[in-house]
């Protein structure tokens, strides 16, 4: 992984406003960067709370018109550069963070990057509780199965920032996924699905001895 860290750290330059997603992965890179020269943010809590202990200011997204680079990762990426960041539960944020961003990089061992999306990898929406048995009936009607992701914490549902629940779907396979993702989505109550088409920009996959960086103009 340092050898991914490093790749990272080379393309982010003084003056750039930079974006940090959540994962492990991101929080290596914050505590290897020299904050000072670049202006943070971040979509999530714990990335947020890290640059706090670290005593990096970090820009609220209100105040971003556009973001140089945003780093993120990604429980699957197909061949085209989709994702699916599903597991995390904060997808609807990351994805306000990514539609500023010039490059959205994903960060990733290259096991995570196959011909097709991981078919072990649901797909996850946030939903407002009302909508909750709509969507679970859609799910079914489009040969799917669902069910309201539950926390291993505590009794009820697992609950975003916004305080909505999350829905994992699953299917036997993503052939039909762009078709899926867009009835799913179009759905009212449904604020965002983990489905990143067409976003990511970047990729750096660690291999065991280098970095692949995958770009989309290259493809």
């Amino acid at each position: 992984m340092e050898k991914l860290i490093e790749s990272a750290l080379n393309m982010i330059k003084p003056g750039m406003t930079v974006s940090f997603g959540g994962g492990r992965t991101v929080g290596r890179l914050i505590r290897a960067l020299d904050a000072t020269t670049i202006y943070v943010a971040s979509p999530s809590e714990q990335t947020r709370q890290l640059c706090q202990e670290l005593n990096i200011p970090i820009v609220p997204l209100e105040q971003v018109t556009k973001f140089d680079l945003a780093f993120d990762g990604c429980d699957s990426l197909d061949h085209n550069l989709n994702a699916l960041k599903s597991n995390g539960g904060i997808h609807t944020f990351e994805r306000l963070y990514a539609n500023l961003a010039e490059r959205y990089i994903i960060m990733a061992p290259i096991e995570r990057f196959t011909d097709k999306l991981n078919i072990d990898v649901q797909l996850a929406l946030e939903v407002m509780d009302l909508a909750i048995p709509q969507v679970l009936t859609e799910v079914e009607q489009l040969g799917g199965k669902a069910n309201v992701r539950q926390s291993q914490n505590m009794a009820g549902m697992v609950r975003t920032p916004n305080g909505n629940g999350l829905v994992d779907c699953h299917f036997e396979n993503w052939d039909e996924i762009d078709s899926i993702n867009n009835k799913l989505a179009a759905m009212t109550g449904v604020l965002g699905t983990s489905y990143f088409k067409d976003v990511v920009t970047d990729a750096l996959l660690a291999t065991d001895e280098d970095v692949k960086h995958i770009k989309k103009e290259d493809l």
